[in-house]
């Protein structure tokens, strides 16, 4: 529903239905998790663990156990018909462009269910950037049991090892956790040849990614059950184990649109007791009661979202959309963080079967998919991923020390979007992460780019430690509608630095001995453009250029009140009591990596945080 709706209409129904006090029982619970992603659903599966108490997941969209979500092929291509149909606002910094995809899903198990099924966490040094800025307990030391909770490693057949070498080290992950992380039946022959190329061109191997140094070109996973390799999602994994207990309900296609306080609450602490939230089929209002705790998980677009509607938020933002201002707390909705990503592209003369041939090759089709329906093996069980490098900037150039020294030169309240001029706390949050950031990127203790090693001609390069900071507000012209996403992507100068110099990078690779037998030929961006200006041009000219990565986080910070944090080490919303959020908006920095295997940890570690204080 958009802002169109006669809210006022719909709130005298909502009071209707709190007067009905058969009706308050029948919607009353310990706990109101709004998001049935990939974090709602551990939570709700680990509260509910408690047979004490009462566990209500709202979903905002369908709960989808089709084929699409299951089998790992699928993985490979977007479901955009399993998303929110959201874009961003216009992006100054990429040639003013707008309607760039937002990705945020729209089924039950959230991107777990629709994603590309990459596992693997970052470098030990990105999850102790969380704790320096004031967050005990959430460095890697903090998280790596509960890395091992939430997994269970299945390692290759002998049969399956032998044929395709995976490099790996068990010990990284858990053994009896829910998730299943294991590796496919098949890789596309030339992705060899990467792997020879990045040690050709500098960059280190790494036996096992997940022991904590991630710096380097490995192997990874991917979250792939085995037994029948399907995929392991927070649906799959947690949810449908448990989902016959009585104490846990999960409600799909209903929209949380107000967190709901005490009206005694003090004015210094906001007490939260439930959720108004409507239901998509019917079209009616109606409360949910949590009597220990409200806990957000809508995600980094939408969690930042309903706290505005719920008056937590910017003065002035909420002013300018006519929500009366309970929390001024200018952190919600700033600090906004993706991967910004291009795809460049090269011709080869790839041995077959190639990574296009699923989609051009009929009977390669047909064979493949009588592979997976009767051996459950074969090209259909993989999903993206395989070989990834994710480089430090030292590995993929020479002239670090110049660059970072152009870094050291801005004041830290450069390239920030407008809303940080006006608060003090934002903008000493971004003088703390800047000089966490630049200490880790000169010790080469982070990657800074992502570089996947796909055996094909298609090539992304991500950029993983943006400076830029990006906005996601309520739209004061359509309140009720999507937010206005501000990625502010490339603001931040050294951020198209960066970028530019992972193009140079994977160039390189590209002209390198281990892949002259595929004799490439440069597409994208082209070979005739060679400085910044134009290559990074010619991309966004070619609409190979975008701000996400489908990593949407960092909008509602865990840090300290007084430098931009919206939550405390407990995830606990400031000024309120009984409120808490669990999703990818409380990362204060985005890790180098695909984010699910680290949201899967955060979750395990908050669910502990939560019980520890019910």
């Amino acid at each position: 529903m958009r802002g169109s709706l006669h809210w006022s209409c719909l709130l005298l129904l909502a009071s209707c239905a709190a007067a009905n006090p058969q009706k308050r029982a029948e919607n009353e619970y310990d706990y109101v998790i709004v998001g049935g992603g990939l974090t709602g659903l551990v939570t709700a599966a680990r509260l509910s663990e408690n047979t004490s108490v009462s566990v209500l997941v709202l979903e905002y969209g369908v709960i989808d156990r089709s084929n699409t979500t299951r089998i790992p092929y699928y993985a490979t291509t977007l479901l955009f018909d399993k998303m929110r149909n959201i874009t961003s606002d216009t992006e100054p910094y990429l040639g003013n462009k707008a309607g760039y995809t937002v990705s945020a899903a729209m089924v039950a198990g959230g991107g777990s269910q629709i994603n590309g099924m990459t596992f693997h966490y970052a470098s030990k040094g990105d999850y102790d950037s969380w704790e320096a800025l004031g967050n005990p307990g959430w460095g890697y030391e903090g998280l790596k049991p509960y890395m091992k909770k939430s997994t269970e490693f299945t390692a290759p057949t002998v049969e399956i090892q032998k044929s395709l070498n995976y490099s790996y080290d068990a010990s990284g992950y858990g053994t009896d956790g829910p998730v299943q992380v294991s590796f496919p039946d098949f890789q596309y022959p030339d992705l060899y040849k990467f792997k020879d190329s990045f040690a050709e061109d500098g960059i280190p191997f790494i036996k096992e990614h997940a022991l904590g140094n991630a710096t380097g070109v490995f192997f990874v996973p991917s979250d792939i059950k085995p037994e029948d390799k399907t995929r392991s999602s927070s649906l799959f994994a947690y949810y449908d184990k448990v989902s016959s207990r009585t104490n846990l309900k999960l409600l799909p296609m209903h929209q949380a649109r107000k967190i709901l306080f005490d009206p005694k609450s003090d004015s210094s602490t906001l007490v939260a007791t439930g959720i108004e939230a409507i239901n998509r089929t019917s079209g009616t209002i109606v409360q949910f009661t949590a009597k220990k705790e409200v806990i957000l998980a809508a995600g980094a677009i939408f969690t930042p979202q309903l706290l505005q509607w719920s008056g937590i938020g910017p003065n002035d933002v909420l002013e300018a959309a006519g929500i009366e201002t309970k929390i001024d707390l200018a952190a919600v909705g700033s600090n906004f963080q993706d991967h910004p990503v291009t795809f460049l592209s090269w011709t080869l003369n790839n041995t077959f079967p190639t990574p296009t041939e699923l989609t051009t090759n009929t009977t390669f089709w047909t064979e493949s998919e009588a592979l997976y329906t009767d051996k459950k093996t074969g090209p259909l069980t993989k999903a993206q991923g395989g070989l990834i490098a994710f480089p430090s900037l030292n590995m993929i150039t020479n002239d670090s020390s110049t660059l970072l020294s152009t870094l050291q030169s801005q004041k830290s309240t450069d390239y920030l979007p407008s809303i940080y001029a006006s608060y003090s706390e934002l903008k000493a949050g971004v003088k703390a992460q800047r000089t966490i950031l630049a200490k880790q990127i000169e010790e080469g203790t982070v990657a800074i780019a992502e570089i996947p090693g796909s055996g094909g001609g298609s090539q992304p390069n991500a950029l993983q430690k943006p400076f830029s900071r990006g906005t996601i507000h309520v739209n004061p012209k359509d309140v009720y509608g999507n937010p206005l996403i501000l990625h502010d992507t490339f603001h931040n100068p050294f951020d198209k630095t960066l970028m530019f110099k992972s193009i140079q990078y994977t160039r390189k690779l590209f002209s390198s001995k281990a892949l002259a037998p595929l004799s490439p030929v440069e597409v994208l961006p082209g070979a005739q453009h060679t400085d910044e200006t134009s290559v990074i041009d010619a991309l966004l000219a070619a609409g190979v250029l975008t701000p996400s990565f489908a990593h949407p986080s960092c909008s509602c910070p865990m840090m300290p009140r007084n430098i931009g944090g919206v939550v405390d080490s407990e995830l606990r919303v400031y000024g309120t009591s009984r409120l808490s959020i669990v999703d990818a908006s409380v990362l204060p920095i985005i890790p180098a990596a695909h984010l699910q295997g680290t949201m899967y940890a955060v979750a395990e570690k908050a669910v502990a945080i939560i019980k520890a204080r019910a």
